[in-house]
């Protein structure tokens, strides 16, 4: 064989192998893209679930405080259940104790004055206990209040959080797509290049064959074609 063809063999061989390592390499770096574009979302995704969790139960308090606050101030819900939710507030803070030591001291104070059972004594102890009422009622509102405000701020916060994440995944996706697209791209400018190559390499191994045979005993028109000048028995003119 000649040399031209042992040459551009070798040339296509190397083309296809180079093309082939480099294109197994992009699709790697494809994948590998992928795989990180997956785990940063889910690194993402259990940061959110992770917060949420910690966020949700000032979110569910927030809720019921608000709900309660609105039953307290004649907006909904249910009057019972409102009734019973203050009676609540009134006895785990004491209000029953206060107030009849109110009403035992206003007692004792008209009592000594002689006036126990006068107008003015019972409309005291009135006062006292619309007043002691009244204070019981607004820290029970400013109390249900706080609790309503946290959990709008909760709310805010999971917002933010969620918000975070979705950007996050948003941008994990776009750089994984963006690493994909470019390995496609430049695996099919690899894949162009060696048809292209090859081509070439076709078009150069048949024009040496062609080269060879006409210089290498092939035949030809003024060597080896037949004409009736060389047949055997002939003889010039005048001969």
């Amino acid at each position: 064989m000649p040399i031209a063809l042992i040459g551009a063999a070798i040339g296509a061989a190397g083309m296809v192998g180079s093309s082939l390592i480099s294109s197994s390499a992009n699709s790697h770096v494809a994948n590998v893209a992928a795989a990180n574009n997956a785990a940063n979302n889910k690194l993402s995704q259990d940061q959110y679930n992770a917060t949420k969790g910690l966020i949700q139960p000032y979110v569910d308090k927030g809720n019921t405080a608000a709900d309660a606050l609105q039953g307290f101030l004649g907006l909904g819900g249910d009057p019972a259940k409102t009734q019973a939710a203050f009676d609540s507030y009134l006895g785990s803070t004491g209000y029953q104790f206060t107030r009849q030591q109110g009403i035992d001291a206003a007692t004792q104070s008209a009592a000594g004055a002689g006036l126990l059972n006068s107008g003015g004594a019972l409309k005291a102890l009135q006062d006292r206990g619309t007043g002691l009422a009244q204070q019981y009622g607004q820290s029970y509102v400013d109390n249900l209040g706080g609790v309503a405000n946290r959990g709008t701020s909760a709310i805010n916060a999971l917002t933010g959080a969620g918000a975070a994440n979705v950007a996050g995944q948003t941008a994990n996706n776009n750089t994984g797509t963006a690493a994909r697209t470019s390995a496609i791209t430049a695996n099919g400018a690899i894949a162009g290049g060696l048809i292209n190559g090859l081509a070439s390499t076709a078009g150069k191994l048949i024009g040496a064959s062609s080269f060879g045979a006409s210089s290498f005993g092939g035949g030809n028109a003024l060597t080896g074609a037949s004409t009736p000048f060389n047949q055997p028995g002939y003889a010039p003119f005048g001969g």
